[in-house]
């Protein structure tokens, strides 16, 4: 709830952050809408009993009154003449505002003013006006029960903000405890990744500079001829070394521009099909895996940017032969819908399974099978793929079983 309870406002607020405003005393307070408002008053008086609500205060003021009347005329019965009759009246005043409030102590008021006017004043009085001042007296009282009445307000008053002074720190106890939450997630994370990194890391840089001190040391040994072929065969490993070392680097330069927001889109109209099928065509190449390549008659055409969609396809396509037996296909479908076009990459692997088809698009996760397999990786590509696809306006999900392969769409608007 917010907190704004304050009956005379200081016209030096102004207004700091949003909806949350600074007196000149250096207190921060939130606007609060009569919405709020409302739900806070009924939140206030559902934690009133039922007896006491000011409806049946209302009721009980009239039984009160005629009681304390009675009491009253009997009273100056018994002793002939009465001095105070409003003493009783006064009385009422107090124990209906310390049980129900002050709208029915005001209430109240009324009543006892016109009984204590109408069985004590006007008898005296009658019809006669030029004795008017008689009617007077029960000033007095009606001066004091309006002042028991403001007493109860104000302490109704301080209630209702200490009801809403608690409500606040309830809001604020789940606010730092979904920000904690979150710190411990990122702080998790943070360690994830330098697990990750540094083995993932470590692995290419140690290779490049055992392969390089192996092709050294062969120099170093052979003076007047050189083995051509172990040469070769040493900088052929530490240019795959390097270049999965390029991999990684690159994945963990587009997660820090996806997160600090610097990702810009270079839109232009592209050839969907074309874009698809030589990113096919270098995988065949590399990897001499089948793979098919399913696309409509006409060629699809679509406003986006050439590179990042390339990566898209290129991140599946290497997941899907990377998480695949050896001899198996993997199957690309290109369909083109009225309002948007639909591709899909299909493999033969293990599968994923159901509480786990969500969170392998988040940051850093990978599966238990990606975990214990001999395939490495930061667990990068599906995160940055995701956040591309959506920056075009579109969408990426999974759909597997466990045994039966996995199926990634991508969903991209025309």
């Amino acid at each position: 709830m917010l907190i704004w309870l304050r009956e005379e406002v200081d016209l030096s607020m102004r207004l700091a952050h949003g909806d949350t405003y600074t007196d000149k005393r250096g207190r921060r307070y939130r606007r609060m809408t009569l919405a709020q408002r409302t739900q806070l008053r009924k939140d206030y008086i559902a934690n009133v009993p039922k007896w006491r609500s000011p409806f049946i205060g209302y009721l009980v003021t009239i039984p009160v009154t005629a009681a304390v009347l009675i009491c009253t005329i009997y009273v100056a019965k018994m002793f002939g003449q009465f001095f105070f009759p409003s003493t009783f009246c006064v009385i009422s005043i107090l124990f209906v505002a310390l049980f129900w409030g002050a709208g029915p102590a005001i209430w109240s008021i009324l009543l006892n003013s016109a009984a204590l006017y109408y069985f004590f004043v006007y008898p005296t009085i009658g019809y006669d006006l030029t004795n008017w001042r008689d009617s007077l007296q029960i000033v007095p009282f009606i001066g004091s029960g309006l002042i028991i009445a403001l007493i109860t307000a104000q302490r109704e008053r301080a209630r209702f903000q200490a009801l809403a002074t608690e409500l606040e720190l309830q809001l604020y106890a789940r606010e730092l405890e979904e920000t904690n939450k979150q710190l411990e997630d990122a702080n998790q994370m943070k360690d994830r990744f330098l697990s990750i990194a540094s083995h993932e890391l470590k692995t290419p840089v140690t290779t490049i500079r055992g392969q390089a001190q192996l092709m050294l040391r062969r120099i170093s040994h052979q003076k007047k001829t050189v083995d051509m072929d172990g040469i070769a065969t040493t900088l052929e490993r530490i240019n795959d070394q390097t270049g999965r070392l390029t991999i990684l680097i690159e994945e963990l330069l587009d997660v820090s521009s996806m997160r600090a927001g610097k990702v810009v889109l270079n839109k232009r109209v592209c050839n969907l099909t074309s874009l698809c099928q030589d990113v096919i065509d270098d995988h065949k190449l590399l990897s001499e895996r089948h793979i098919t390549f399913e696309v409509p008659a006409e060629p699809v055409c679509i406003n986006a940017d050439a590179d990042r969609l390339t990566q898209v396809m290129t991140n599946l396509i290497s997941n899907a032969l990377k998480y695949s037996p050896e001899r198996s296909t993997v199957d690309v479908k290109l369909q083109a819908e009225a309002t948007h076009v639909l591709i899909s990459v299909q493999d033969h692997g293990r599968g994923i399974a159901k509480d786990q088809q969500q969170q392998i698009f988040e940051t850093f996760y990978r599966t238990p099978d990606a975990q214990s397999s001999s395939k490495r990786g930061l667990g990068l590509g599906l995160a940055i793929t995701k956040d591309i696809v959506e920056r075009h306006g579109g969408r990426i999900w999974c759909e597997s079983e466990p045994g039966h392969g996995s199926t990634f769409f991508v969903e991209l608007p025309l």
